[in-house]
């Protein structure tokens, strides 16, 4: 029955539950359409159902074809590690403008895994965001379950935003103030929320854990 409400859910875009119980006919719409919602197939705003395109990945840069799966996965553990685009390139024997493209491209991947995360959070619970500013331009913070999270502009509902609570509130200064001390080059300015979000999901990770996660992020992309 899931995949008949969401067939129909994607035909009518938006509905509510009584524009389509007559239709399906049937008991347990309710709880489907919940679980359609974790699942971030639907979203949920009011009483306002609407369907949600699947999540597509940003195209593979061209760097991708041209370099074996043996070097890309060197080339993923140099990013995993820490290691600088210039020392990569010297490492790999690949131009330092390539690693950069693989670096952008990993940070891209990570940005969209925490920003399907937060928007999951975001409609079961709308929070203002918490604006914090590297190089005087601004990115946007949300906390949930302790989860630090980063967008370039605020989330935007018809529901109404609760505040984040002074423990979150001080939490989120925190992390800025340790962000603050790692995002500390120019070049970052360029695409700021990304390389954020790299820093955030770095923290506090060992190389085996990022490893591990970023294998979990890239799985079906980088195989």
């Amino acid at each position: 029955m899931k995949d008949k409400v969401l067939k129909l859910a994607k035909r009518l875009d938006k509905f509510t539950i009584e524009d389509i119980e007559p239709i399906m006919n049937c008991e347990g719409i309710n709880e489907v359409l919940q679980e359609l919602v974790t699942e971030g197939r639907l979203d949920f705003d009011g009483n306002i159902y609407s369907y949600r395109e699947p999540v597509k990945h940003s195209p593979l840069p061209f760097c991708f074809k041209f370099h074996s799966q043996e070097k890309i996965e060197m080339i993923t553990k140099c990013f995993c590690a820490g290691v600088k685009s210039k020392q990569a390139s010297f490492l790999l024997d690949i131009a330092d403008a390539t690693v950069q493209n693989f670096y952008k491209h990993f940070r891209q991947m990570i940005f969209e895994r925490q920003l399907n995360t937060l928007k999951t959070h975001f409609e079961q619970k709308p929070k203002f965001a918490k604006m914090r500013r590297f190089y005087d331009i601004p990115v946007y913070f949300y906390l949930y379950d302790n989860e630090l999270f980063v967008v370039d502009m605020p989330l935007k509902t018809k529901r109404k935003k609760l505040p984040h609570t002074k423990e979150e509130s001080l939490r989120i200064k925190v992390l800025y103030s340790r962000l603050r001390r790692s995002i500390n080059h120019s070049q970052m300015k360029q695409n700021l929320a990304q390389h954020v979000a790299e820093h955030i999901w770095k923290y506090g990770k060992d190389y085996n854990e990022s490893i591990c996660d970023f294998s979990a992020i890239s799985c079906n992309i980088l195989s």
